[in-house]
C-alpha cells in the first residue's frame, strides 16, 4: 500500500476536495483506495456522509481501543473505504501527548500496516496544524502532496510545513518523500504567477497538474459527489484525472517503503 499524505497548514486550499477526488479517480483507474481523515474536523467524512459517533474512528486507533478493520467503513464509491475521523480527535490528540508509555508517532504507520494488504493506495487528509495526527501521517507516509490555492498569501506556512516534513524525515521516517506542490483553484493571474516563483524560489518541487478553478468544485462538494460522477468533463474533473495519472506515474518509479 502506497500512502499519501495530503497536508497544508492553512485551510480552505483543497486538501480534503484533492483527497475525496484523487480517491475517486484512482479508484476509476483500478486500484482500491483507503482514504484516512486525520483532522478533526471530519470534512471528508462527512463527504462520504460517514459520521457517526456511535462507531469507532481514527481517535479510537489511535488511543489502542479499537483495530483499523473495525473503523474502517465503506464509501459510496466502489473500491474506496473510509477511516472516519471527528472531533474525538481532539481527546485522541491530547491523550497521546500525554502518554509517555509508548512511542507516540508511530501509532497510526502501525495500525495501516495490518489493514495495507488490502489496498493499493492511502490518501490521510490532514488538518490544517501540526498536531499529533498530522505528525503520525507524515511518519506513516510514503509521500507527501502539498495544495497551495493559488491567491496573495498562498506560501504562508510553507517553510513550516517543510522544516516539519524534514524533522520527520531525520528522526522518524527516513522514506518520506514530498511528491509536489499541487496548485489549487488554479487561475492565470499574477498571484499565481508569484506563487509559482516563490515555490521554485524555495526549492519546493512543483506537481505538473494544476487544478483549474470552477464553482463545479463547490457544487460537487455540496452534493457530496466527486467531480467525475458529478461533471465528469468540467475543466476540474479532468484535472484530477491527470493528477491521479501523474501520481501512479510517480510513484511506480520509486520505492520509498522500508526493506
Amino acid at each position: 500500500m502506497i500512502n499519501i499524505a495530503v497536508i497544508n497548514l492553512k485551510g480552505g486550499v483543497g486538501k480534503s476536495v484533492t483527497t475525496c477526488n484523487l480517491a475517486a479517480q484512482l479508484a476509476a483507474e483500478q486500484y482500491s483506495v483507503l482514504v484516512v481523515d486525520v483532522d478533526k474536523q471530519g470534512n471528508t467524512s462527512k463527504f462520504f456522509k460517514r459520521c457517526d459517533y456511535e462507531q469507532p474512528s481514527l481517535a479510537e486507533v489511535l488511543l489502542g481501543s479499537a483495530w483499523a478493520s473495525d473503523a474502517i467503513v465503506d464509501t459510496s464509491l466502489p473500491c474506496v473505504d473510509l477511516l472516519p475521523a471527528d472531533m474525538r480527535m481532539l481527546k485522541a490528540n491530547r491523550n497521546i501527548l500525554m502518554d509517555v508509555t509508548e512511542p507516540q508517532q508511530y501509532r497510526l504507520r502501525d495500525a495501516l500496516r495490518k489493514v495495507a494488504a488490502n489496498y493499493c493506495y492511502c490518501l490521510m487528509d490532514c488538518p490544517p496544524d501540526l498536531d499529533m495526527g498530522s505528525i503520525n501521517a507524515l511518519c506513516a507516509a510514503d509521500w507527501v502532496i502539498i495544495p497551495v490555492d493559488c491567491d496573495e498569501w498562498a506560501c504562508d506556512g510553507m517553510a513550516e510545513i517543510l522544516d516539519q516534513i524534514a524533522r520527520v524525515q531525520m528522526y522518524y521516517n527516513p522514506h518520506l518523500k514530498i511528491l509536489g506542490v499541487l496548485l489549487t483553484k488554479y487561475r492565470n493571474t499574477k498571484y499565481a504567477d508569484g506563487v509559482i516563483t516563490h515555490l521554485a524560489q524555495m526549492g519546493v518541487p512543483l506537481l505538473h497538474t494544476a487544478i483549474r478553478y470552477t464553482v463545479r468544485v463547490s457544487e460537487a462538494k455540496s452534493a457530496h459527489l466527486p467531480l467525475r460522477a458529478y461533471k465528469q468533463n468540467c475543466t476540474a474533473a479532468l484535472d484530477y484525472a491527470d493528477l491521479a495519472r501523474e501520481i501512479i506515474e510517480k510513484v511506480s518509479t520509486a520505492d520509498t517503503r522500508e526493506e
